[in-house]
């Protein structure tokens, strides 16, 4: 089958290029350029991308600095399990934030099956679809992406992208700087499936529930056009 599909392949690159040398594809497919793409607005960016978070499932707190971050997840994690303790990747953002006035205490590594709760930050968040970007490499391990109950992954304000393809664009400008990411994930939303007996079953394969703090400031029209609420600490 394998053989068979390669074979078709070869036939339809051959039909189209022939014998053409690889600058002649890499041109073709430069001038194809990018569908147009209606530019959004700074408060029509944020709504957008709210309402697909409401739709994905997705918890939403807004911080407007990273001490106001910390505290906000210090509140879930005692609140939810009654605990101070959280991990975290060895992204230099995460060791930079001010955990201990928080009044939280963070393992810098990746996440095993007794931990509860995980800690990410996104490299962009995409409007159209409500994702959040997030590389897995030595400092960002893939497990604290998957495995944990609870996923909270900060997103600030300047790294909110329209598009994907404005994301790649962002992901490949970060390569040429720092080599690429041993992987990238794009999350939607917490994990969930209906493949068993059509029934739905939450946190299949990845976290229950995902919780976004998003560290900026979001306009309370929007937050409440949107179905979302500012929470007080």
């Amino acid at each position: 089958m394998a053989e068979g599909s390669s074979g078709i392949l070869d036939a339809v690159r051959q039909r189209q290029y022939g014998d053409a040398d690889p600058e002649r594809i890499a041109e073709d497919l430069a001038a194809l350029g990018r569908a147009p793409i209606t530019p959004l607005d700074e408060e029509d960016l944020l709504e957008q991308f709210l309402t697909r978070l409401q739709v994905n499932k997705v918890d939403l707190e807004v911080a407007a600095s990273k001490p106001e971050a910390v505290k906000r997840i210090a509140r879930f994690i005692y609140g939810e399990y009654n605990s101070h303790r959280v991990v975290a990747g060895n992204d230099r953002r995460l060791a930079a934030l001010p955990w201990r006035d928080g009044g939280v205490l963070v393992r810098f590594g990746a996440a095993a099956s007794e931990d509860p709760v995980s800690i990410s930050y996104a490299r962009f968040g995409i409007a159209e679809t409500g994702s959040v970007v997030l590389y897995c490499n030595r400092d960002n391990p893939a497990a604290n992406n998957w495995l944990t109950r609870d996923h909270i992954v900060i997103l600030e304000y300047r790294d909110l992208v329209a598009s994907l393809e404005d994301a790649w664009t962002g992901i490949r400008a970060d390569s040429d700087e720092q080599g690429l990411p041993r992987g990238v994930t794009v999350v939607s939303g917490p994990s969930s499936t209906g493949d068993i007996v059509g029934h739905l079953v939450k946190g299949a394969h990845g976290p229950l529930r995902l919780r976004i703090i998003f560290l900026g400031h979001i306009p309370e029209e929007v937050l409440a056009r949107t179905g979302f609420e500012s929470t007080p600490l």
